[in-house]
């Protein structure tokens, strides 16, 4: 009995030296980490490697094919203009009409998100306006989306990212006739830290960061949970709850996510006169007056990003200076559309489009 154990349990064995090597035709050879290291050669290496690598590129093409065919995004519609130069530095990208409706095409702005830290101009093609663009186009609108300066360490982006836009939207103002752009119908869309620039560009009583243009009279604003009372954002329960979490890291790694130090340029709590003025000077809501442009705000019921709260603050000064305005709340919504059900996003795009298209200035 014991000697048939054996023999079972060597020959258990030697079929895993000979899986293992094989190729060295010693079946009774002893598996040490010497003989293991050997055997992996770099050409082996490089082969794995590289099968590995295929799979990955050929997941990822499946993944965007996939997402290329399921929601027609803006970029596989029509003609678009790449990367136009509008000042040193920054880019724009045109998404012309693909329908010809217009002599001179009404132009829409679309300012993308990321918290004035990231972000691409690009973001456009994602699902959650990509319909309405594509509704927008088809009924003869062209749709800009520029690039701004974003923050770094030690470096705010103000106001150069509002000015950026400001540029942006005078570039295109002086381009009209080689485009054929329609001047007296310039409107802006922003979701999040670009609906706050936005509302800095489109509310005329703002303050001017660029002096050297007049301030455009824009048609309509689109603000797309957009923050609105800066001191709201920088001392929301989220922020609170960073702070937190960041005291407890090492201070080489906390410093690398401070938000706070990034959008100020500064430690804010180290000179919080300072903060508090540069908050209030960003705050959209303390230029609210009777002469905004129509206004369509958009906002998740449950957004831990941007609060649902700092909508309400703007609608209730819009209403009091008797401004045009709309206000659709998504129901258990939260930031960048998440938990956004397929009716809640197809009525996004439908709202959008439709009111873009309603404040559209006749001759």
């Amino acid at each position: 009995m014991v000697n048939r154990t054996i023999k079972s349990t060597t020959k258990l064995f030697q079929q895993q030296i000979i899986f293992v090597d094989g190729f060295t035709k010693k079946k009774y050879r002893f598996i040490t980490k010497e003989n293991f290291m050997k055997n992996i050669t770099l050409k082996g290496f490089l082969k794995k490697s590289g099968i590995a690598i295929l799979l990955f590129v050929l997941l990822l093409g499946a993944w965007v094919a996939y997402f290329l065919l399921t929601t027609e995004p803006p970029i596989t519609q029509g003609e678009v203009l790449y990367d136009v130069e509008y000042k040193s530095g920054h880019t724009l990208d045109i998404y012309q009409p693909t329908k010809k409706v217009y002599d001179n095409t009404p132009v829409v702005f679309f300012i993308h998100g990321g918290a004035w830290i990231g972000g691409r101009k690009e973001s456009i093609n994602m699902t959650r306006f990509g319909g309405a663009v594509n509704m927008l186009r088809e009924s003869g609108y062209t749709v800009i989306t520029p690039s701004y300066t974003l923050a770094e360490e030690g470096r705010s982006p103000f106001p150069d990212c509002v000015n950026d836009v400001t540029d942006a939207v005078e570039w295109t103002r002086i381009n009209a006739d080689k485009y054929g752009f329609d001047v007296d119908n310039f409107g802006i869309i922003g979701e999040s830290a670009g609906g706050h620039i936005a509302m800095m560009n489109a509310f005329p009583d703002s303050v001017s960061f660029n002096r050297k243009y007049r301030k455009v009279d824009f048609t309509y604003l689109i603000d797309v949970y957009g923050p609105t009372k800066l001191e709201g954002i920088y001392h929301s329960k989220l922020a609170d709850s960073l702070d937190v979490i960041l005291t407890k890291l090492p201070e080489t790694i906390s410093s690398k996510f401070n938000m706070a130090n990034y959008l100020f340029g500064f430690d804010p709590k180290g000179d919080t006169t300072r903060a508090n003025a540069i908050m209030k000077l960003y705050s959209p809501i303390n230029y609210v007056t009777k002469n905004v442009p129509p206004v369509l705000i958009i906002h998740g019921t449950v957004d831990i990003v941007v609060p649902f709260e700092q909508s309400l603050l703007l609608i209730e000064k819009l209403c009091r200076v008797n401004a045009k305005t709309e206000f659709h709340s998504l129901e258990n919504v939260n930031h960048g559309f998440i938990g956004i059900s397929d009716e809640q996003l197809q009525d996004v795009q439908n709202r959008v489009a439709e009111f873009v298209k309603r404040n559209y200035r006749e001759e």
